[in-house]
Order: structure tokens, then sequence, then C-alpha cells
């Protein structure tokens, strides 16, 4: 990842939720849902995304099927650990509160679930304009996979530790940006040997 792409996503993934939780009100679920609309956003794209690549239409779906795999893995183990963390949660109730939050009178899920969409739209477009194509597009896809790897470790991790030690809301708000913010300049080294060019 290039170093404006690095800064862009540490604005996008971690300035703007942090601005969400010190301005707005956001609490954790309302941090995390922020961060599952993206990757639904992604996934629903990701048909598109392939087209980009060289694959057969059998190496397609088995790309599709293991990312929606992780998806819902990804939302399973989320919500289970914050049912532990908080365990008052009601989430139809967070959902809708998340959606129809009004800030200057709008009602940010009117223009945030939008936004995602073109975000990722836009973010399609560029890969073609830079040639993020072939191998190159193969994988970035595989490391978005490797990243749901991580995610699901780390909360599988801090669910294992909730049930020896308590843990706080807002410690696991901060950690979870730390844990972000890591991830954004973790050296992915993919092999591509497998790949088609």
């Amino acid at each position: 990842m290039k170093q404006a792409e690095k800064i862009n996503a540490l604005l996008g993934d971690v300035a703007f939720p942090l601005m969400g939780y010190f301005f707005w009100n956001w609490n954790f679920y309302f941090i995390l849902l922020y961060f599952i609309l993206d990757q639904v956003a992604r996934t629903i794209f990701l048909p598109w995304r392939l087209k980009l690549t060289e694959l057969n239409q059998s190496e397609k779906i088995k790309i599709i099927a293991q990312s929606s795999i992780l998806l819902f893995s990804e939302l399973f183990i989320i919500h289970f650990f914050l049912k532990v963390l908080i365990p008052d949660i009601h989430f139809q109730k967070e959902i809708s509160n998340f959606i129809h939050y009004s800030d200057m009178g709008i009602e940010q899920g009117y223009i945030l679930l939008p936004l995602l969409i073109l975000g990722e739209w836009l973010r399609m477009k560029q890969d073609l304009k830079t040639g993020l194509v072939g191998s190159k597009q193969l994988n970035n896809l595989v490391k978005n996979r490797h990243l749901s790897f991580f995610r699901i470790s780390f909360f599988s991790f801090f669910l294992g530790l909730q049930f020896f030690t308590p843990l706080k809301e807002t410690m696991m708000i901060f950690v979870f940006f730390l844990f972000i913010s890591v991830l954004v300049f973790y050296p992915f080294k993919i092999r591509s040997s497998n790949s088609k060019t």
C-alpha cells in the first residue's frame, strides 16, 4: 500500500470513526456498524471486482463463496462478542438508532449508505485507472481476505479474554482503533505464483 493510500485508510478507518465517538456520541456498536457496512459494500461489489481479474468462472464463484463465509463469520463473532461485552445491548434498536441518527437535521443513514456504495464504486474505477487489474487485483482481494482473518482473530481473542477478565467498552474502542492502525501499516506479502497475469 502506497503512503497516500495508508493516509487515506487512516483517515477513513480511524479518524472519521474517532470523530463519531468524540463529537457525535457513537458507541462501540455504532463504530463497528460503520466497518460492517464497509465490508458488506466490498462483498456486494466483489463480482464486479473479479471481472478485473482473469480467473475462470468456477474460481470466481469460489472466491465469492469464501469471502461471503468470512463476512458472515465476522458478523457472527462481532455480535457474539458485543453481547458478552454489553449484555443489555439490543442490536435492532442500535441499528435503527444508527440509521436514523440525525446531525444538523439530516439522518446519517440516508447519507452514509449511499456514500459507502459510491466509495466502493469509485475505488473500483480508480483501480481500472491505475492498472490494478489481473494478478494485482487478485492480490488485493487476497489481502482483503487476510484482513478479515485478522479481524475475526481479534474479536475471538477478546471474546475469550472477556470470560476471564471483564473488559470495558471504552477500552475496547481504543484497542480496536489501535488494531486497525496496525493493520494499515502491516507489510502484507502475498504469493502470486498461482495467480494469472
